[in-house]
């Protein structure tokens, strides 16, 4: 990896309740980076995260871990912390040095305990946060659900960046209301397709773009909702995580 100045070293931190899918995301940001050859996972206890015994003994992270990738000349540093309560010492040590941190929801489970736990922290050092709906595919899945969650906890300052088209097993398409266009990925990952909003969606599309209010000075709020996908993502500000 080439030297970069630290005017070109980002660090991001992930964040989350426990199986919001903060280590999978990490593995599909480094894998999309084409740092790995393949994917590991959570279930066959094979992450770069999680590489400790008690780890994968117990199926969570226990550690936070500083894991690296490069970006349009950046470097980045991806900070994988516990979702459990237990370990919040860990998140602490993380907020501590990251730039921007990302908070998981689980699209089934909406906002949880640990959620409003770590939010307190974020809050305390002023962290820049983007929220990031995961496990889409999932049969519960509910977005609109999930967001009207984080606004109730953290206010009206959220806002929708983007939303998906479909929610469950044929997840596969992001409307991304900021720049008006859609993403569509493949099962295999990689680069998504970039379409026209379908007929039917404009509408939504176009409240939510004319109805967000972001802040001048992007690290200034903690305003931005994303919505995840575990294989695609090769684009600045497409997430890469389920």
């Amino acid at each position: 990896m080439p030297e970069f100045d630290t005017s070109h070293v980002k660090s991001v931190v992930l964040l989350g309740h426990a199986g919001t899918g903060k280590t999978t995301l990490a593995e599909c940001m480094l894998y999309e980076a084409g740092l790995l050859s393949r994917r590991g996972s959570v279930q066959e206890r094979n992450t770069v995260g999680d590489y400790h015994e008690l780890e994968q003994e117990r199926g969570n992270s226990i550690f936070s871990k500083l894991l690296h990738t490069k970006w349009r000349g950046y470097k980045i540093n991806i900070l994988d912390t516990p979702g459990y309560d237990d370990f919040v010492g860990e998140v602490i040590s993380a907020l501590r040095v990251a730039d921007t941190g990302v908070m998981l929801l689980n699209a089934e489970m909406g906002v949880e305990v640990s959620t409003d736990i770590i939010w307190e922290y974020t809050e305390q050092f002023k962290t820049p946060m983007i929220f990031a709906v995961n496990k889409l595919d999932e049969d519960d899945a509910d977005f609109d659900r999930t967001v009207s969650e984080a606004k109730n906890h953290f206010g009206n300052k959220v806002q929708v960046v983007q939303y998906p088209r479909q929610q469950g097993a044929g997840f596969h398409e992001i409307i991304d209301v900021l720049r008006m266009t859609m993403y569509k990925f493949k099962d295999s990952g990689g680069k998504p397709e970039k379409l026209p909003i379908p007929d039917e969606e404009k509408e939504k599309a176009e409240q939510l773009h004319r109805n967000k209010s972001f802040p001048d000075h992007p690290g200034t709020g903690k305003q931005y909702y994303k919505t995840c996908r575990c294989n695609g993502g090769d684009h600045p500000d497409q997430p890469t995580g389920k």
